[in-house]
């Protein structure tokens, strides 16, 4: 093959993936056609360098391969375009749960790179704070409704700091949403509807709270204690470390980081559960360890069974016991090592230890 011919070839390669979004509604087609086929790289391509979903949409894309979206639908509407740059709604309608379509609407930034659009992430409009960024949807009436939320990232900051030690970062960044759909929707397709979300490297997302101004601040608090446990726990673990902190006690850690935010009726309803699956239902934990392999049906156990193991190491190990025990599974990835790290001769000694003190509880 002549060097021409090659340059040829490659350029006819290249022009479907680099050159076919000029248009808006192209970017949507392609954007369509990449989630249904669980084509990461293909969906890497149509998004923005720095837009917004340039860090989360490397999950989002991943979560494409494990469980693409068949029949999702991408549709732009009310287009705004001011130059190189454009706002729309784009409404998403998949099938998650069989028989049952799920659908939402959310606002979203476009970005013209030379002749091609691509995609960056929804819009936001921050909202002044004194601690970190605070970004509300730009839906109306949503920054108003989250402007009294600033003061509160400070105070969950420094809860964290109380119960685990661990130092919350000055530049976080929380994004609000109005309801649980569009916020799942903004991670990855296949997530149920959930009211907080954090990957180490993103944004933390929250719902909105509804009810009186004390209910929205408490289970604002709640929220955020929860969220920003995890973005510590995942920054002293050490970048790609936390990935080796089994999700049960990722969850134990932030749900026990935010107990002082919990009504004394949930918090007991919370022990409870843990009690009772302690004493029939107990799921091994090495089967909660690994968030996108346990199926929705044993969520549940995770969070509460891990929340009574992190009881039950600050009950008998002292308070530092079950950072210490995450620590350990950080720095070693071994289960038998995390557990000799807290006095106990191995993983199945702790578990069984744990699930024994809860059962009497």
């Amino acid at each position: 093959m002549t060097l021409r011919s090659a340059l040829l070839v490659g350029l006819t390669l290249l022009c479907p993936a680099a050159l076919a979004q000029r248009t808006p509604q192209e970017l949507a087609t392609a954007l369509q056609k990449a989630a249904r086929a669980g084509n990461v790289s293909a969906y890497r391509n149509l998004l923005a360098p720095d837009g917004t979903f340039a860090v989360e949409g490397a999950n989002f894309a991943a979560d494409l391969t494990r469980k693409p979206p068949r029949d999702v639908t991408y549709t732009f509407s009310d287009l705004r375009q001011q130059g190189s740059r454009a706002e729309a709604d784009l409404t998403l309608a998949w099938t998650r749960v069989p028989g049952r379509t799920s659908r939402v609407t959310l606002p979203v930034q476009l970005v013209r790179v030379g002749e091609v659009w691509r995609y960056a992430g929804e819009a936001f409009e921050p909202i002044k704070t004194g601690t970190g960024t605070l970004l509300a949807l730009k839906v109306p009436g949503l920054p108003e409704r989250a402007g009294p939320l600033a003061p509160l990232l400070t105070r969950a900051a420094q809860e964290v700091k109380s119960v685990l030690g661990l130092t919350v970062p000055g530049d976080a960044v929380v994004k609000v949403y109005p309801d649980a759909p569009r916020l799942s929707a903004s991670v990855y397709l296949s997530l149920p509807p959930v009211a907080g979300w954090n990957e180490p490297g993103e944004a933390i997302k929250l719902v909105m709270p509804g009810g009186s101004p004390g209910e929205v601040e408490s289970e604002t608090l709640r929220l955020l204690t929860h969220e920003f446990t995890h973005l510590a726990v995942g920054l002293a673990a050490g970048e790609g470390r936390d990935k080796r902190i089994p999700w049960w006690l990722h969850e134990g850690l932030a749900n026990f980081a935010a107990h002082a935010f919990v009504s004394a009726p949930g918090w007991q309803a919370w022990q409870s559960r843990a009690n009772a699956y302690a004493r029939s239902g107990w799921i091994s934990l090495a089967e909660l360890a690994d968030f996108p392999s346990v199926p929705e049906g044993r969520w549940d156990n995770a969070y509460r069974q891990g929340l009574g193991v992190v009881e039950f190491l600050a009950g008998t190990r002292g308070e530092e016991g079950p950072w210490h025990l995450a620590q350990a599974f950080a720095e070693t990835g071994n289960a038998d090592a995390a557990a000799r790290a807290v006095d106990f001769p191995s993983f199945a000694a702790l578990e069984t230890a744990a699930r024994s003190w809860l059962a009497a509880r």
